[in-house]
């Protein structure tokens, strides 16, 4: 029998409802108050509506109802009879009504669903109930699914992956994991060894002189060339000089994350390397078009005198060099010109090399990966030097832009270079290049950040909610940030400042569990802190109360009130709960706020 023939028989029409109701959606009602003319006031969820009866129900009585198609007004059929007052024999005869396997684990996410009065289709009851009987933590899972279906997500195993990986493991956790399975590996490709980079500047602290050595150093210990052709073409780095030399320089003095075992190799001199990258950038777009067309002429020749290892001719020479004297040496620095014409020699291994210098310069990707370090390099040079302020502003860029929470988006409006180099775009490429525990590692990542981007925004009307997750090892702490937003939106879609409320999840050295609930009404601040040492806390906060309020005032807000309470309360047996209305997994650091 099928669920159409189930329900084919009580029906309700329902004429004003003002909450979204969609068709095949199931829910338990009340039957109110009985009027005349077969209308009835019924409870639905949260909300009463007005309903036009057509079959005969009781006052007072409790039914399963599900929402049928209709163009203008609201359709419930009664799926059963009368519910009676065991919870659990009515989730089980409305599932089996539904055709449904009657189980433990998925009569308690169906009780669970009614209870908390979440509409619901059959449809997603056997997907759900899908997820729930492969995963190895049903209470977890079963949470998980039931904001899945609260929030109106599709309930498939990727969204659920997802969802169930933020709420498992934190940011830095995720990465460092990644980052720790990719240094093993010493065959690293240029992907992974770029994906590395871009991990380690989220989750560690670092200097702006230790950027350059480690971007060095892991090319070196994954036998990659590319950021050692560049420093040769920058001017940076003898023009004469053989990778295997370099290469083994610096696998000896460092080690593969970057630290430094020893002296420097070569006195690196990280502001003239600097200088001499941003020269070879600001002049990149004409020196990679003379790159281009000197190697379109040339390439071919001096490809073959070093495959015969010999020279070209005097007269071929001459000309080859009167070309680059005329039409790329000028693009150039002193320092680099003096560089590059060491390679300007008539013998077929300074030709080869002279080869791939030019092969350097007209690479796109010569020119981003430049900017790329560039960029690292400006960022985490002033980090250290930075106010709290500025540190947590910065670091919450890095993740927005870094991370690539609006990949689909910007893939969607044709914008693919703004993503092409973001965490997420790589871990999408590495899938599809490695299996083992790259590759779960990889996937896990993956699934974390789908689930940062489902839970990042949500609106409803007139109301937004914003959380963001911020690694914290920058700040020189071992955990993440986690902070939500919410308020009504203003005008052009954002969160309203002038009446908003922000929380903040901490898990503070000294002072363990904290959260920080700051409401804010009419610009006027009211802060309540959850911490269990809150007597302390009382003390300690008078001397900065003053510097609060006048921190707030400078931002044209008031200081309402600043109020202590525990996070985790007694019952009459002596056992600790955390208060319900903040049991979530929630992480955080020791950082001044």
């Amino acid at each position: 029998m099928n669920v159409q023939q189930l329900l084919s028989g009580n029906r309700i029409t329902s004429s004003n409802s003002t909450q979204i109701l969609r068709p095949g959606q199931i829910m338990q009602g009340q039957i109110m108050q009985l009027y005349p003319n077969q209308k009835a006031q019924i409870q639905l969820g949260s909300q009463k509506v007005i309903a036009q009866l057509e079959a005969s129900l009781s006052a007072g009585g409790k039914y399963h109802f599900q929402v049928q198609p209709s163009d203008d007004v609201i359709h419930l059929r009664v799926i059963g009879e009368q519910l009676q007052n065991q919870g659990s024999q009515n989730v089980m005869a409305l599932l089996r009504r539904l055709g449904l396997k009657a189980s433990r684990s998925n009569a308690g996410l169906l009780q669970a669903l009614i209870n908390e009065k979440i509409p619901f289709t059959k449809d997603q009851l056997q997907r759900s109930f899908q997820l729930l009987n492969s995963a190895q933590n049903s209470r977890q899972a079963q949470q998980t699914i039931k904001s899945m279906i609260s929030a109106g997500l599709p309930v498939t195993n990727s969204v659920y992956q997802a969802l169930a990986s933020v709420n498992t493991a934190g940011m830095t956790d995720q990465m460092t994991s990644l980052l720790n399975q990719l240094r093993q590996n010493p065959d690293r490709t240029s992907l992974q060894q770029n994906l590395m980079n871009r991990i380690s500047q989220m989750v560690e602290p670092s200097s702006g002189s230790s950027v350059l050595v480690k971007q060095i150093a892991t090319e070196a210990f994954s036998h990659q060339q590319q950021f050692f052709q560049i420093l040769k073409a920058a001017g940076a780095v003898d023009a004469r000089m053989d990778f295997s030399r370099w290469q083994a320089e610096w696998t000896s003095n460092t080690r593969q994350d970057g630290s430094i075992n020893g002296k420097l190799p070569y006195q690196l001199n990280h502001a003239k390397t600097i200088r001499l990258l941003e020269t070879l950038q600001q002049n990149g777009m004409s020196i990679r078009n003379v790159s281009q067309e000197f190697l379109q002429q040339w390439s071919a020749t001096i490809e073959n005198a070093a495959l015969n290892n010999q020279s070209v001719s005097g007269k071929v020479f001459l000309q080859l060099k009167q070309q680059l004297t005329k039409s790329l040496m000028p693009l150039m620095t002193t320092a680099q010109q003096e560089q590059f014409s060491k390679l300007i020699q008539n013998n077929p291994d300074q030709l080869q090399q002279l080869l791939s210098t030019l092969q350097t310069m007209a690479d796109k990707q010569t020119y981003t990966a430049i900017d790329n370090l560039l960029t690292l390099f400006k960022t985490e040079n002033i980090f250290p030097f930075s106010s709290p302020k500025e540190q947590f502003l910065s670091q919450i860029r890095q993740v927005l832009q870094s991370v690539g929470l609006n990949y689909e988006n910007q893939l969607a409006n044709h914008q693919f270079h703004e993503q092409q180099h973001t965490i997420k775009s790589m871990l999408l490429q590495l899938i599809q290049q490695s299996d083992g525990a790259v590759g779960e590692r990889t996937q896990q990542l993956l699934h974390f950040l789908n689930g940062m981007q489902i839970q990042s925004v949500h609106e409803s009307g007139n109301a937004i909610q914003a959380n963001l997750q911020v690694p914290g090892q920058k700040f020189g702490l071992p955990d993440d940030l986690r902070l939500e937003f919410s308020g009504h939106k203003t005008e052009d879609g954002k969160i309203n400042p002038d009446s908003c409320r922000i929380l903040f999840y901490l898990d503070l050295t000294n002072l363990n569990e904290t959260i920080i609930d700051m409401h804010i009404q009419k610009r006027a601040v009211a802060i309540t802190i959850y911490n269990d040492q809150q007597g302390h806390l009382t003390e300690q906060s008078a001397v900065l109360k003053p510097m609060l309020k006048e921190g707030l005032e400078s931002l044209d807000y008031r200081l309402s009130t600043v109020t202590f309470k525990p996070i985790h309360e007694k019952n009459q047996l002596g056992n600790e709960t955390l208060k319900a209305a903040y049991y979530k997994p929630y992480q955080g650091v020791d950082y001044r706020v």
